[in-house]
């Protein structure tokens, strides 16, 4: 069993055994009914917003959006790296992670011609707010 999913299972343990003051079956207060909704959505993976993105990874989608318009929407990680004064290693990782939570699309280097791959924002990319 993953942590993820031992966390949920004692999550939904505390949820089932919940007792504080005000509890009933009939329970309706608006905040219960919202964290149970979010509860839900976390269980299904349709939680995403910005406070899951690495430090790293703030720092490089902030300058994505920001080189959007002057780049084309089309990155490398080499570009990102330079200009953020940092290891292509490190950008490598938060691309990766940027790509998986649906930030950032992969847009090339499927080839075997050493054709760098390339990086576009998404729409949720473009759209994230990120807190400084």
């Amino acid at each position: 069993m993953t942590k993820k999913e031992l966390f949920i299972e004692f999550i939904e343990n505390c949820i089932r055994n919940a007792t504080f003051e005000g509890w009933s079956e009939n329970y309706t207060d608006p905040k219960w009914n919202d964290a149970i909704a979010f509860w839900e959505d976390f269980k299904n993976d349709k939680v995403k917003n910005s406070n899951n993105i690495t430090e790293n990874g703030k720092k490089l989608l902030l300058w994505m959006q920001e080189n959007m318009d002057k780049m084309s929407n089309v990155f490398t990680s080499k570009e990102a790296a330079e200009a953020l004064f940092t290891s292509g290693r490190s950008i490598a990782g938060s691309m990766r992670k940027l790509v998986k939570d649906g930030y950032v699309e992969k847009t090339g280097g499927f080839d075997f011609n050493n054709t760098p791959v390339k990086y576009s924002l998404t729409e949720a990319g473009k759209n994230c707010q990120l807190e400084n």
